[in-house]
């Protein structure tokens, strides 16, 4: 069945590891830039306990999107070094 991509918003969630947490700025614009590579859009918010993050994108359906998502923030925390923030 060919059905036309529709918008998903995939929430997905994180447990800070037993290592410092990333910083919010950094793996925002890291986050930004996986999202931008794969024509999605994310929100996150870190607390004490882990990550959340609300990842946007157009795909024809759900697991679609659940692959697109977790790969966003997989290369978000795989980020290497510091990004600079997009204010400096």
């Amino acid at each position: 069945m060919n059905e036309p991509p529709r918008r998903h918003d995939i929430t997905v969630r994180v447990a800070q590891g037993d290592g410092y947490p990333p910083d919010p700025a950094a793996f925002a614009t890291a986050a930004n830039r996986a999202a931008l590579s794969r024509n999605a859009s994310i929100v996150s918010a870190h607390t004490a306990e882990e990550i959340i993050c609300v990842v946007c994108v157009t795909t024809p359906d759900r697991p679609s999107a659940v692959a697109v998502a977790l790969a966003v923030v997989a290369d978000a925390l795989r980020a290497e070094g510091p990004v600079p923030s997009p204010s400096r």
